[in-house]
């Protein structure tokens, strides 16, 4: 695993070049860049195993970061994303899962499961975890289609966990020691 900073110039800068808000996630070993948009504000990567693409794909891993949009909080983002994902798979379910803060930015951590997916056929599974920054709103979706099971879940939780925001102009909100 390496540790990208999210700033869609292609490649992640070096580690001494984090300036401003940053958001911090790393790109699972044996996964590749699906695909990398902008459109308006918004900056989006998507990662799906090598071999894979994003539109055949048993693993997901979106990133977007929404520059400027600071008004909207985490839950009412992901709960949007919530009643669109209810509303397009019957039986499908959300769960806020966890609200709080990490390094002085809120978030707000969601599972959403469909048992199957009327696309697909297949069952599709999604956790997100929505942050709040200062500068842009910052959303990580990690998404499997495969049944749900408690080890999947864990392993992404886990991955969803070292997901973070930091700034290096604010002392509240440090990078990492060597960023």
């Amino acid at each position: 695993m390496f540790l990208a900073v999210m700033g869609f110039a292609g490649a992640a800068p070096a580690r001494a070049a984090l300036q401003d808000e940053n958001l911090l996630v790393s790109m699972p070993q044996g996964f590749k860049v699906g695909s990398s948009t902008r459109q308006g504000n918004m900056d989006m990567q998507e990662w799906v195993p090598v071999g894979e693409t994003v539109d055949n794909w048993s693993t997901l891993i979106t990133v977007q970061i929404f520059h400027h949009l600071t008004a909207v909080t985490p839950q009412a983002f992901v709960g949007r994303i919530a009643t669109g994902w209810k509303s397009a798979c019957p039986g499908g379910a959300a769960i806020d899962v966890q609200e709080g803060v990490e390094n002085g930015y809120g978030y707000s951590f969601w599972t959403l499961t469909c048992p199957l997916n009327p696309q697909t056929r297949k069952p599709e599974n999604m956790w997100t975890k929505v942050m709040a920054g200062s500068d842009a709103l910052y959303s990580v979706q990690y998404a499997n289609r495969k049944p749900l099971a408690k080890e999947l879940t864990v392993a992404t939780a886990r991955y969803l966990r070292q997901v973070q925001v930091c700034d290096t102009r604010r002392p509240d909100r440090r990078c990492p020691p060597g960023m």
